[in-house]
């Protein structure tokens, strides 16, 4: 181990190792094949990040379009209802409930199929 008053040799140069074979190749070009390989990896992941941004931040100009359509969309059909309201009756823009009991209060005082009003 590398502790502090040790008796081991110090390290010597990548090379074949003492128990390999004869004709195995020295260590050097099998380092740079690895190094070669990592800085390759390093590049796609560099690449695939990127691209998972640029993915990301369209994804995002696409929800804020979507939001500022429903909205805009929504607002003009308020508009839209809040003019016809308008024109439609004394009292001006009516809330929704208003609306349903008025529809409901129109109904009731049509006469079911055939039969008289009820009072």
């Amino acid at each position: 181990s590398g502790f502090r008053g040790s008796t081991r040799s110090p390290p010597q140069k990548p090379s074949a190792s003492p128990g390999d074979p004869p004709g195995t190749p020295p260590l050097a070009p099998v380092l740079q094949l690895l190094r070669n390989q990592l800085q390759e990896k390093d590049a796609l992941i560099r690449h695939l990040e990127n691209d998972w941004e640029r993915s990301r931040a369209q994804r995002e100009r696409e929800e804020r379009l979507l939001v500022t359509a429903w909205y805009n969309m929504g607002l003009a059909l308020q508009q839209h209802e809040g003019g016809t309201a308008a024109r439609g009756g004394p009292s001006g823009a009516q809330s929704f409930l208003a609306q349903q009991r008025l529809a409901t209060v129109a109904r009731r005082a049509r006469a079911p199929h055939g039969r008289a009003p009820s009072s």
